[in-house]
């Protein structure tokens, strides 16, 4: 078991928790599994209501990335997650709990992030005005220029699986989504927008996260990986006997195979309908982006008597040209 760990958090005010000695993990496939909240901040309420999506209205997934530093360790992990918590629902961002639904780790661990995610498909917020219908996967680190590693990746797939198998959502290369923004920093309310139900953030805002190397992943590798690891293994049963021909000839009758049923115009997985507005294939904006921001932290240490404190500074998700930006305070109000 891990012993106390104290953390400072951006107010200073240092919290003591003690981890449970077993969090229950929950299997996810391909030998990954999720490390509940309670693995990282169980102690760590939420500051004000969360909602959920209401059923069927889950229809795309979102990754982002941290823009934390890559070069952490195992045992740092937790400590990262409760500066980033204190971060959001500190006086800059002011949201009510961590932004994120998941993250993963460098080390391809999975996280739950926003208390309940792994229960219900809780709203996120660092989406530039948090338009809803997704849930948010975020990589731990910065990939503006580094792709994630292979078991980070190999874990966003798994986690992608999931939430697609859960959420009855095609992760197919090319399959799409429509729906009407509740309004975003690029997508005002009522603006229909169309995207891939495997997207990257800055289509959803003007941000590059989750940065360019983590970016042409989510655009040209993961959806097959992702329809691929949903895909069941050949069985392995005996064939069954197949019986002899009768002699009457062909029947004319048509196939009873069912016509792929449409899809609403809301929950369409196909393309661009009526005013909805397709999101470019071949080009994203690359404006920087203020509205998603994590808190590094430092870790030092293993085992029992882990100490991990976390620093106060801030780094802004998107940040242009992989620049971290690095401040304890903002004028600006929050994104």
């Amino acid at each position: 078991m891990l012993g106390l760990v104290a953390a400072t958090g951006l107010g200073g005010a240092a919290t003591s928790w003690s981890r449970p000695a077993a969090a229950a993990q929950v299997p996810i496939g391909s030998g990954v599994s999720i490390n509940p909240r309670s693995a990282w901040g169980g102690d760590l309420a939420p500051r004000g209501p969360l909602e959920s999506e209401a059923p069927g209205d889950v229809r795309f997934l979102l990754v982002h990335h941290t823009v934390s530093a890559n070069g952490y360790s195992a045992a740092a992990v937790p400590g990262l997650l409760r500066g980033i918590y204190g971060f959001h629902t500190g006086a800059e961002k002011g949201w009510p709990d961590i932004a994120y639904n998941f993250f993963v780790d460098v080390f391809g661990g999975v996280w739950e992030g926003r208390t309940g995610s792994i229960e219900t498909p809780v709203k996120g917020s660092a989406t530039g005005g948090s338009q809803g219908y997704a849930q948010l996967c975020c990589f731990v680190g910065d990939h503006q220029t580094v792709a994630p590693t292979e078991a980070a990746q190999a874990s966003m797939v798994a986690l992608l699986g999931w939430l697609a198998g859960r959420y009855d959502i095609d992760p197919s290369p090319g399959a799409t989504v429509t729906f009407t923004s509740r309004g975003s920093q690029r997508w005002p309310a009522g603006t229909g927008v169309t995207t891939a139900t495997i997207s990257g953030h800055r289509e959803m805002s003007n941000t590059v996260c989750p940065g360019d190397a983590a970016f042409v992943l989510v655009r040209e590798s993961f959806p097959a990986r992702v329809q691929a690891s949903l895909v069941a293994p050949p069985s392995t049963a005996a064939p069954t006997t197949t019986a002899a021909p009768t002699t009457a000839p062909p029947s004319s009758v048509p196939s009873t195979t069912a016509a792929p049923a449409s899809s609403t115009t809301e929950a369409s997985t196909s393309g661009p309908s009526g005013s909805a507005t397709s999101l470019p294939s071949t080009s994203v904006p690359t404006t920087a982006g203020a509205d998603e921001v994590a808190a590094p932290a430092t870790g030092s240490g293993a085992g029992d008597g882990l100490s991990l404190p976390l620093g106060a500074a801030a780094v802004v998700c998107g940040a242009a040209g992989g620049a971290l930006l690095l401040r304890a305070r903002r004028t600006s109000p929050p994104g």
